[in-house]
């Protein structure tokens, strides 16, 4: 019981600082003008950017609901629905990001470690919700839920750049410049590299638990 109070009280920490983020980093752009976007987007790259906005607010709002066991287990179509939206999502903003980071900021602005920080993030995007896509084909649902996993927690990437970028530049007073460029790479790779030893740590607990039992003749389980 304490177990699922901790997790549920986590996906609504999670579910609230997602709302904060869209209202202060994303809303604005609704209102869809040149002051809002700035020059290095309007008009040329505003409706690739507002596509991409709409797509990951879309993916950082459903992913929450795609780890409930009550709606998995109870509401399986529900379930897969919310997972076919969350993977459009994903797709439609990670391809407008990729162009966005290759078009604009590299060929245009000639910022080509921030816009291949920002490629890279859209391409792991990519690639770990494909995989989640191509694993849930295969009824392989292990791999799928852990690969769900991947995919949210660069889903929450830009919340996390920017938590970082501010803390760095309000707090420590660091260049601006200098601190978008570690983040655009940070924001991904480390997150994406803790949640890589969480994962395995799991199977490791689960493998050891699995070996004491053979030695003491107990059944072995094998649980996702």
């Amino acid at each position: 019981m304490t177990t699922k109070i901790i997790n549920y009280a986590g996906w609504v920490i999670i579910l609230s600082a997602s709302l904060y983020f869209i209202y202060s980093n994303a809303l604005h752009y609704f209102a869809y003008n040149s002051k809002e976007f700035g020059p290095d987007f309007w008009p040329q790259f505003a409706p690739y950017l507002m596509i991409h906005i709409v797509g990951g607010m879309v993916a950082l709002l459903l992913g929450p609901f795609q780890f409930i066991p009550a709606i998995r287990k109870k509401y399986a179509k529900t379930h897969r629905s919310i997972g076919k939206i969350y993977l459009c999502s994903v797709l439609i903003a990670a391809v407008t990001s990729f162009y966005l980071s290759i078009d604009n900021l590299i060929i245009v602005e000639k910022h080509v470690t921030y816009g291949a920080g920002l490629a890279g993030l859209a391409f792991a995007w990519l690639l770990t919700s494909g995989m989640a896509y191509w694993s849930v084909l295969n009824k392989n649902f292990v791999q799928h839920r852990e690969w769900m996993v991947r995919s949210f927690v660069v889903t929450c990437a830009f919340a996390s750049s920017r938590l970082f970028y501010n803390s760095l530049v309000d707090f420590f007073h660091t260049d601006s410049n200098a601190m978008s460029e570690i983040a655009a790479w940070a924001c991904w790779a480390f997150p994406l590299m803790v949640t890589e030893v969480f994962l395995q740590g799991i199977k490791i607990r689960r493998g050891s638990m699995a070996l004491a039992n053979k030695k003491q003749g107990n059944p072995v389980q094998v649980t996702a």
